[in-house]
């Protein structure tokens, strides 16, 4: 964690003659930031560059914040999280009193509207990551917007926008009271210069979804909503023209489950999908993101499409009402009232007297440094933590919400680490109250406390009983305590659990050691599960896991089963029927162009003897679909990209058959038919 100063800076004393004297120093430039840190707290120097300064240099904007900061109207944090890097700024509490004696309302009316308070930043700081990956493609829309959009081929310019995060409405939909949430709202105004010399002005909205969670079952909730909305009363005056919702996935595998989101939520609700667009942000640094160059692809029809395309004019009346659509632009009466000596008719010491109240504490880093010493309340710790995880902690964080109970061995090979440095990750978020060490018979394992589900659900604006349910048992506070919803069945399955997590675990350290090999994700759980209909039948299927494995520029998906030896002929028939009536189903053909392959772990060589007759007589019919098989002494003595697999189907020459490896399947075309 850095820290700027060694010692915490003293803020001047809050009185009106200090405001007086900081207001008379301020030219039109540091007015414009500070309003623009007022409506957008946490930005930062490109950012600012981008909303107020576009005519002004990138260093004359640096040198005016540093000179706000050197006044104490602004501060700064260098958080941990990833994708930053570079100071972030906020008003300081003599900044947001300052800038709100020009305006209507108290200061603390107008910090609480912006959340610029210290309640909102407070809010804000978990959703760091999140947040700078929005205002990366809002700056590209704003800068690209121009050149993208043409009106009867003439270009336009870009004379108002305005956008706003974490954005909330309430409305009735059949008379039930609903709440949607979107990331973040962009409203564009384009002006063009029409062939009869005469100027339009065309208004265009867009949504913007994105979260670090893979859950499906989040995505339709958000989904739902929007839907609601559009089908809503208070909307029918202007149906036809909803805005249109951009979905920014943050990897490829991310998207495949908005896009199952997207259809399943409309195909509940009986109605016509969003219209809107998906795209996958690059994984290369985004400093340079330019969203309208993203390979889009249409929420109907997933079909290719450019972003310009999908944007229709839209009335004012069709945005929501909570959203201002007279903001930011390039207008000159758009300067802040006390820019170039504006009165805005309040006499400088109007309604102040005495010190002023403190609205906002400040010097966030410090307290982010200095965690475990103050002991703040726990809504300030979790908050904090937003800008004392790193990267690696953050993927620490994730990786055990997806995968709970995961070894330190697991953790050093999904996340390419020594264990050395595994450890001390570890230890740092133990000590945070983010992880909890649970020992079990196969090893200690770790699993997210309550303070990480808190933290998980604050970075992705979620209610953490999404997350995590009441474990029954009351701390000393009265309250009871929170646990990950499913911990309790891996717990009691602990040798099922490592024995899936140890094979995944060798594969992904086996691929690193082959050039152009790699584990690209793996699923367990109801994540894989799948439920569909055949007639009027519902049926599931449930592996243990589902991957997709590269190599070189083919990918490859593959179901595991992991047989700890406690099933019968029976049961295993009837698992097996299940893969043989899902592929026979053609459900498969919604997500990939070819069936994924099932491998299958024995604890020893008879269990798989049985498996293979059993898969004969279930699975031998299916053309196109192939299963190996292996034992687990095998994969442990010689790991998994080795020859140890036997095919079970199509029926090799028995009892002759010799094991292969995966990559001999890959290359002979069995396994990419």
């Amino acid at each position: 964690m850095q820290v700027r100063t060694p010692e915490k800076q003293r803020e001047p004393r809050l009185t009106a003659e200090t405001l007086t004297n900081a207001e008379s120093a301020l030219h039109e430039l540091d007015w414009r930031l500070l309003s623009w840190l007022l409506r957008y707290p946490l930005q930062r120097a490109d950012d600012l560059v981008v909303g107020v300064a576009r005519w002004a240099s990138r260093a004359t904007v640096y040198r005016h914040l540093q000179r706000l900061e050197a006044s104490a109207l602004v501060e700064s944090i260098l958080p941990a999280t990833p994708g930053t890097g570079k100071q972030i700024y906020h008003l300081s509490n003599l900044g947001l009193h300052l800038i709100a004696k020009p305006q209507k309302g108290s200061a603390r009316d107008l910090a609480c509207q912006w959340q610029a308070d210290e309640a909102g930043l407070l809010r804000l700081l978990p959703r760091l990551p999140t947040l700078l990956v929005l205002q990366e493609v809002v700056n590209g829309l704003v800068t690209g917007a121009a050149e993208a959009i043409t009106m009867q081929g003439r270009r336009p310019r870009l004379v108002r926008w305005t956008w706003q995060r974490d954005m909330a409405h309430r409305f009735l939909y059949r008379e039930q009271a609903m709440r949607w949430f979107v990331d973040g709202v962009v409203a564009l105004c384009i002006r063009a210069l029409q062939k009869d010399d005469t100027t339009s002005e065309r208004w265009y909205g867009l949504f913007l979804l994105v979260t670090e969670l893979d859950d499906e079952r989040l995505m339709r909730l958000r989904l739902e909503r929007l839907l609601c909305w559009r089908e809503s009363s208070e909307r029918w005056a202007v149906y036809q023209h909803m805005p249109r919702v951009l979905i920014l996935a943050r990897s490829i595998r991310q998207r495949e489950h908005w896009q199952r989101a997207v259809e399943a939520t409309a195909l509940s609700l009986r109605l016509e999908p969003l219209a809107g667009a998906l795209a996958t942000l690059p994984l290369s640094e985004r400093a340079q993101l330019n969203p309208w160059l993203l390979n889009w692809h249409s929420l109907a029809t997933e079909k290719p499409c450019h972003l310009q395309e999908l944007l229709k004019p839209l009335p004012q009346a069709a945005f929501p009402s909570s959203l201002t659509l007279q903001e930011a632009g390039e207008d000159e009466h758009e300067r802040h009232p006390r820019a170039s000596g504006e009165s805005a008719g309040v006499p400088p010491s109007a309604g102040i007297s005495g010190r002023l109240s403190r609205l906002i504490v400040g010097n966030l880093t410090q307290r982010a440094a200095s965690l475990l010493v103050d002991k703040p309340g726990e809504q300030e710790l979790v908050a904090l933590l937003g800008l004392r995880l790193t990267a690696r902690q953050w993927d620490m964080v994730y990786l055990l919400l997806d995968h709970p109970l995961l070894s330190d061995h697991d953790l050093a090979a999904f996340l390419s680490l020594q264990r050395k440095s595994v450890r001390t990750l570890v230890y740092a978020l133990h000590r945070l109250g983010c992880l909890d060490a649970i020992p079990t018979e196969a090893s200690r394992r770790w699993r997210l406390g309550e303070r990480g589900l808190r933290l998980i659900a604050a970075a992705n604006h979620f209610h953490v009983r999404n997350l995590a349910v009441a474990s029954g048992d009351e701390t000393g506070t009265g309250t009871i305590a929170l646990k990950q919803r499913g911990v309790d069945w891996l717990l009691a399955h602990t040798q099922h659990t490592a024995g899936i997590y140890r094979f995944f675990a060798a594969l992904a350290e086996a691929a690193r050691r082959v050039p152009g090999h790699t584990l690209c994700w793996w699923e367990t759980g109801a994540r894989c599960e799948r439920r569909y209909q055949v007639g009027e039948q519902w049926c599931n299927l449930r592996p243990d896991a589902l991957a997709e494995y590269r190599v070189g520029q083919q990918q490859f998906r593959f179901w595991l089963e992991w047989d700890r030896g406690t099933m019968n002929t029976r049961d295993l028939a009837v698992k097996f029927a299940s893969y043989a009536q899902y592929i026979a189903s053609r459900e498969w053909a919604n997500e990939h162009t070819m069936p994924p392959r099932l491998l299958c772990v024995t604890p020893d060589l008879a269990q798989e003897r049985r498996i293979q007759r059993v898969i004969q007589a279930q699975l031998a019919y299916l053309s196109g679909f192939e299963v190996l098989t292996t034992t687990k002494v095998l994969l442990n003595e010689s790991g998994p990209l080795t020859p140890v697999w036997l095919q079970g189907v199509p029926k090799g020459s028995l009892p002759a058959q010799s094991r292969v490896t995966l990559s001999q399947h890959w290359h002979e075309g069995i396994f990419g038919k």
